[in-house]
């Protein structure tokens, strides 16, 4: 089994190029005007030659194994239980291919070649941050989340400073986003992070879930009434 600490650092700005990289040679050989969503189906079969699987079999019977990516046999498998989530299941494509951008040579260096590289929902050694990266700079191209998220705020030095009280606003924020810039395949989780990392929404850090403004409303609100309600109860005492 590779360990997947065992991989070089890399800038942030080095993974963000390799993403453009590969949506310009994409573009080079396709009919793809660069209107969103990012086609990761079409680039990883017809532009890098993988097969997708979509399967629950073998290490895919855990759900927390999503996807892997076998270089020498060009197959990426997806599991079957994120087939029907588009955010999910696109966001785990585009993860595969940040391992065959990033980590394939080093990878096949370390092994026969005939081992799979996985996508684990649990913790993330240095090769899954970096596919991770890579998938939301592949999704989410800069310019095109500027251009959505200026069309929809305004100017340029539009920024949404959050506190605690304020981060119900998150799944609105990227929602609209998400909507004007035609992010069809991308969840609201990977919109907001990817609008914090590019310094647009500060204040809050990494974002494991957001939820819709309705719904996270209503539990922010339920949970700020029955504080209330606990501050009387402890004042009565």
């Amino acid at each position: 089994m590779v360990d997947l600490d065992n991989f070089p650092e890399l800038l942030d700005e080095v993974i963000e190029n390799k993403a453009n990289d590969l949506i310009v040679s994409y573009q080079s050989e396709s009919n793809w005007n660069d209107e969103m969503p990012v086609p990761v189906e079409r680039i990883a079969q017809k532009h890098l030659g993988y097969d997708i699987e979509i399967t629950n079999e073998g290490l895919f019977e855990d759900p927390d194994f999503l996807g892997g990516i076998h270089f020498n046999d060009k197959l990426i498998q997806v599991n079957g239980s994120i087939e029907d989530h588009d955010g999910r299941y696109s966001f785990t494509l585009a993860h595969e291919l940040g391992h065959h951008c990033l980590h394939r040579e080093a990878f096949k260096e370390m092994t026969s070649g005939d081992e799979i590289m996985c996508r684990d929902a649990g913790e993330k050694p240095i090769a899954e941050r970096q596919a991770d990266l890579f998938a939301a700079y592949l999704l989410m191209p800069k310019n095109q989340v500027m251009k959505a998220f200026t069309g929809v705020f305004g100017g340029d030095d539009t920024v949404f400073e959050m506190d605690f009280k304020k981060r119900y606003m998150l799944g609105s924020i990227a929602k609209r986003v998400i909507e004007a810039g035609s992010f069809s395949n991308v969840s609201l989780t990977a919109m907001t992070n990817r609008l914090i990392g590019m310094g647009l929404i500060t204040g809050v850090s990494y974002q494991k879930s957001v939820m819709p403004e309705g719904l996270n409303t209503g539990i922010t609100g339920y949970l700020s009434r029955l504080f209330r309600r606990l501050k009387k109860l402890i004042k009565k005492q």
